[in-house]
């Protein structure tokens, strides 16, 4: 990992977590995006940032 791109990558995976979320679900769809939300936020956070060094 450990590129410029890795941030944008773990949104795209929790947009994608999402998407599946709501197709497999009959939740809400508020309740859906909520989710989405904080497994977005989450994996956008665990990713580290790139080291400009």
């Amino acid at each position: 990992m450990f590129t410029a791109h890795d941030k944008a990558a773990a949104a795209a995976i929790g947009s994608a977590v999402t998407s599946v979320l709501a197709a497999v679900t009959s939740l809400d769809s508020e309740v859906v995006g909520a989710i989405g939300i904080l497994v977005t936020a989450g994996l956008v956070w665990l990713v580290p940032n790139k080291n400009t060094e």
